[in-house]
């Protein structure tokens, strides 16, 4: 609109200077002014469609915290005509910073059939990350016009490794994981519980023991042995592995909060396989994925594969079926701060079975919250 108003004051002008001063001199200004904002506007009308963008290099490639990655933006015509001014600008995911100058770009083709650009990325938390052209337009010689060109559907894919940190799970996390009821229910109870969230061992007959195990599975013999006290696993436990679910906002909260609770899970992962437990793994990377884990396995495939992990789209429910499959619990890592999405999560499984691991929540909206900070160490909210 600025441009245009300051057209019809240089018009006028012109009109001016030919009626009071040179009509001849001012009609041929006139006459100037008129074939060039024509030729600009139908110039912007017809290479619009001859003007395609591509994003180059959108194969899914994985880097490490705090690395560069390069993408390219390729832009070409198919006309001998120059084209106006060709603008672009470039979006990505929350976990990768691009520099504002970075993300608007300016040409023009006018000798060139085509022309490459290429932009650095720094990867600033783990998980599923892409860059891609958010909108292009193409803007008359004169800035009259500004048309909307089409966008390539194609993303700049990059997979952001978690870092492989050694922790220990916190004992009275796992505890509270794995022993949900109330204090004044019986040990049968509680026993039989054990099997939900970070509930069994797969292969293994004994753990070491954690305060408030019942003192009568205690294995005094082999506690003796190991100079440590170790608990007996029943037969439920036994069967049956620990099982995980990783979530992630659609509405994000922020490359730090979504960084912790993929590196938090990731780090509770490894450490339930090195100590040669099986658990299982429910996580969202542009499909459904559940992979079931075992000592054996290697941590960098796991790994991988978190590099992948994506907020579940809006209009999709937040976790497969099967994740809490016959009224079994979870422990659930989420970076949600909705507290409608506690309530309704936990009520998929009875008796407050479902373990919530967060990050930046300070008060606790369900009864068994926990919280990992900067340094993944874990505490109760």
């Amino acid at each position: 609109m600025k441009n245009i108003l300051e057209y019809i004051i240089c018009l006028a002008l012109a009109v001016g200077f030919a009626h009071y001063l040179n009509g001849r001199g001012g009609f041929l200004i006139i006459t100037v002014m008129v074939i060039g904002a024509l030729l600009s506007v139908g110039l912007d009308l017809y290479v619009r469609k001859k003007i395609k963008i591509d994003l180059q290099g959108a194969r899914l490639g994985y880097f490490g915290k705090g690395e560069k990655a390069v993408f390219e933006l390729e832009v070409s015509k198919s006309t001998r005509l120059p084209t106006p001014f060709i603008e672009i600008v470039v979006g990505s995911s929350e976990n990768l910073f691009v520099e504002e100058d970075d993300k608007r770009i300016r040409l023009t083709l006018v000798n060139r059939r085509h022309d490459r650009v290429s932009k650095s990325l720094e990867t600033i938390g783990c998980g599923g990350g892409y860059v891609y052209v958010k909108e292009a337009y193409l803007c008359d010689y004169l800035g009259f016009v500004r048309l909307t060109l089409q966008v390539p559907a194609e993303r700049f894919e990059v997979g952001v490794l978690p870092e492989i940190i050694d922790i220990v799970p916190d004992r009275e996390l796992l505890r509270s994981a794995v022993d949900t009821n109330n204090d004044d229910e019986d040990e049968e109870r509680e026993t039989a519980d054990t099997s939900f969230v970070f509930n069994g061992t797969p292969g293994y007959d004994h753990r070491e023991y954690i305060p408030g195990d019942p003192l009568k599975r205690v294995n005094w013999k082999l506690s003796s042995k190991k100079d440590d006290l170790f608990v007996r696993l029943d037969e439920q436990i036994v069967s049956t592995s620990r099982v995980f679910a990783l979530d992630l906002s659609p509405r994000g909260f922020g490359a730090v909060s979504r960084d912790r609770i993929i590196q938090g899970c990731f780090s509770i992962c490894l450490s339930m396989m090195r100590s040669g437990y099986e658990c299982e793994l429910y996580f969202y990377s542009g499909e459904r994925t559940h992979i079931k884990l075992t000592p054996s396995d290697d941590p960098q495939n796991l790994q991988t594969m978190l590099s992948r992990a994506l907020p579940v789209p809006e209009n999709e429910d937040r976790f497969a079926q099967e994740v809490f499959m016959d009224g079994r619990g979870a422990t659930v890592f989420t970076d949600e701060r909705d507290r409608a999405f506690y309530d309704s999560t936990a009520s998929l499984s009875p008796g407050g079975m479902t373990c919530f691991i967060t990050y930046g929540i300070p008060a606790a909206f369900v009864q068994n919250m926990w919280a990992v900070n900067d340094q993944l160490e874990f505490s109760k909210i």
